[in-house]
């Protein structure tokens, strides 16, 4: 595994952990937020080990295409993936941060928390 790789797997954990942070803060909106982190992050992991280059996008649908396991990690995972991605950008900014403030809830970030745990793990797993 190469150094590039081994920074992306440890900053997917940092903001795995950091989304539980959230949780027990009542942050649910940034629960959301740092779960799409970590998945993007071990995603760009994939991506770099197996030579690969990481553009800039925080869409993880296309980065799951570009790492070339978005069809084997199936439909469910594919659309929590979808679900996910809106919260990289527009969870931080502007009129976005209030709307998706509205739909996210202490059970919802707690599925989500789940959720990505065990698509981490998945991805982990799956690391070439």
């Amino acid at each position: 595994m190469n150094a590039l790789t081994k920074k992306w797997l440890e900053r997917a954990q940092y903001d795995l952990v950091t989304a539980e942070a959230m949780l027990k803060a009542r942050r649910y909106l940034y629960v959301a937020y740092m779960c799409q982190q970590s998945i993007e992050k071990l995603l760009k992991a994939i991506i770099v080990e197996s030579g690969g280059k990481v553009f800039p996008t925080h869409n993880l649908v296309r980065l799951a295409e570009e790492a070339k396991i978005y069809v084997g990690i199936g439909r469910k995972r594919q659309d929590f993936l979808a679900d996910l991605t809106p919260f990289a950008i527009e969870a931080r900014y502007g009129d976005y941060r209030k709307s998706l403030s509205e739909i996210i809830d202490r059970k919802k970030s707690i599925k989500y928390l789940a959720t990505t745990k065990e698509v981490c793990k998945w991805l982990r797993k799956n690391l070439t």
